[in-house]
């Protein structure tokens, strides 16, 4: 099965595709991990990448496309993928079309002013980069992953600035897939508002339904 996950930033697609990977046994393809990696690369690509990463914006859509096209090449994505943060616009929608059958796309909605309290709490491992947040998701020892025991830090990208930024090119750039996904009947749209485990299970309700 091949899932996109896609909703603003701090909607809680990271939480919620670890979940659903784990529960279907399907890798996550994180085109930010991704792209953060390459970014830590001491060559030309590596400078393009962080000239957009670090002020907010996105990254140019023929570079993207290549990027996910030879990711998806590994072995570990032959049985199905979760997307999360690919696709990001129409032309990128369709794009991946060429390349694999999406099944459905799901659509975590939250209003932005939750968004932006929802930022300035959210803390990302160094290591594994699992997300937590201060206030909806803590972990149990204050600046420490759960999972590695590794430091807590803010993204770069999650100042105010950066963050309007972001917030402007999702409505006009990503939200229209919302329109794209439904018109195909693959859309399921959820209440991003709600407790983590109460997504989750709605999540999960609706792809028992599909099989």
């Amino acid at each position: 099965m091949n899932i996109i996950f896609f909703g603003p930033q701090t909607s809680g697609k990271g939480t919620q595709t670890e979940r659903l990977s784990e529960k279907l046994d399907i890798p996550v393809l994180r085109s930010g991990d991704i792209l953060r990696n390459k970014k830590t690369t001491d060559d030309d690509e590596g400078r393009e990448i962080a000239s957009f990463i670090d002020v907010g914006k996105l990254i140019p859509d023929e570079m993207m496309n290549n990027i996910i096209k030879e990711e998806l090449q590994k072995e570990a994505y032959k049985n199905g993928v979760i997307f999360d943060g690919y696709p990001r616009n129409l032309f990128q929608a369709k794009h991946l079309e060429e390349m694999i059958n999406v099944d459905r796309a799901i659509f975590l909605d939250v209003p932005d002013a939750l968004v932006l309290k929802r930022m300035a709490a959210r803390r990302i491992c160094s290591k594994c980069r699992a997300v937590y947040n201060l206030s909806s998701n803590p972990p149990k020892e204050e600046g420490k992953c759960n999972k590695c025991q590794g430091d807590l830090t803010q993204r770069s990208d999650d100042t105010e600035a950066a963050i309007a930024v972001r917030l402007n090119i999702y409505h006009n750039i990503t939200e229209p897939l919302v329109n794209y996904y439904k018109e195909q009947g693959k859309l399921l749209h959820i209440d991003g508002t709600k407790s983590i485990e109460d997504v989750h299970e709605e999540i999960l309700k609706h792809l028992t339904a599909d099989a």
